[in-house]
């Protein structure tokens, strides 16, 4: 039992530990470009659907914007300049930002800044003379114009019926697994129905360390038994996929088949060796087989013989659930029989 309670704790760190990261940061991984004459909006977010322009509300603080704007003399960018405007607030709430704070800078045009796509089609990724920028905690928008006047726009039922289109054409593009990759899109709303237009993920490093735990339940020797298991992974990419882990996993099985009142179940303990590969070739969906070899390290009472080793398959069914069908044996192979345990990850 101390052994649980160590690993318990170790894990309730981690969790707290990797919740208040989450919170210090959101990492907005969807990039959605829309396309309209002389105009470009750039929205990053957490979620393109949630996020999406015409859902937002956005036009309320375009609208003051445009007021504080009406009042301020910004002077007009040279040819080769554009004038940034940043509006920023990183708490949940849209409205708590002080628009009496408007950031204003000028900067460069890079006028290399274009996305080509294997069809020849080329996406400009910003232009124009003004790029007025709003910054929230899980969403960022972009807008490049050449004419502040032209923000009037941007509060119309025009601009929302528009990118409603587009992100409903883009969500349609990709199907319904775009959660296992970041989304980066370019959509053409200048004709009467959208074009999207999807960007191949740019592959990084994503070589991992796991610490995982999880509980699980099954049938070994037509008895019910429950578990509770560690694990500790290392994960190759390779393309951009995680392909192979490699990890060493602890198992403590209870068997209650002869529970009474001065002890209530036996507890078991297996280390294992593993191997799973991602057999996927998309990084919109992912395939996971494995294979792991187990011995019983610590044996209480007589539901396992000494000297037992354990062969598993593992099937991953989700991020969360997987199917282990397992051969449990001693003796060298003298003594054979099945299980399967279905398994829960933290």
């Amino acid at each position: 039992m101390k052994t649980v309670k160590t690993m318990s704790i170790l894990l309730l760190f981690l969790f707290i530990s990797s919740d208040l990261c989450a919170k210090e940061a959101v990492f907005k991984g969807d990039t959605i470009r829309y396309r309209f004459d002389n105009m470009l909006v750039e929205v990053t977010s957490t979620d393109f659907i949630a996020e999406s322009p015409e859902k937002n509300g956005w036009e309320e603080q375009i609208t003051l914007v445009q007021k504080i704007l009406a009042e301020m003399s910004v002077a007009v960018p040279a040819e080769d300049e554009r004038v940034f405007i940043l509006i920023r607030d990183m708490g949940d709430n849209l409205m708590a930002w002080n628009y009496k704070e408007l950031e204003l800078k000028r900067e460069k045009k890079n006028a290399k800044n274009l996305i080509v796509f294997e069809d020849g089609t080329i996406f400009e990724k910003e232009f124009g003379r003004y790029c007025v920028c709003f910054m929230y905690r899980t969403a960022d928008m972009k807008i490049y114009i050449n004419n502040l006047a032209d923000l009037s726009f941007f509060t119309s039922k025009t601009f929302k019926q528009k990118t409603g289109e587009g992100t409903e054409s883009v969500s349609n593009t990709i199907g319904q697994n775009y959660r296992k990759s970041p989304v980066r899109a370019c959509v053409d709303l200048r004709a009467s129905e959208p074009k999207v237009y999807i960007q191949s993920p740019v592959y990084k490093t994503l070589d991992v360390l796991e610490i995982t735990g999880g509980v699980g339940s099954g049938w070994v020797k037509n008895t019910f038994v429950s578990d509770i298991n560690f694990r500790l992974g290392l994960g190759f990419a390779r393309k951009g996929m995680i392909r192979n882990i490699y990890s060493v996993g602890w198992d403590m099985m209870y068997d209650f088949s002869k529970s009474n009142d001065n002890r209530f179940y036996q507890l078991n303990h297996f280390v294992s060796l593993g191997w799973e590969h991602n057999f996927s070739n998309s990084p919109l969906e992912d395939k996971w087989y494995g294979f792991s070899v187990g011995y019983l390290v610590k044996q209480n009472g007589d539901f396992f013989k000494e000297n037992t080793f354990r062969v598993s398959v593992k099937k991953k069914i989700n991020d969360t659930v997987s199917l282990k069908p397992e051969l449990y044996f001693n003796d060298a192979f003298r003594n054979i029989y099945p299980g399967i345990r279905v398994s829960v990850a933290f």
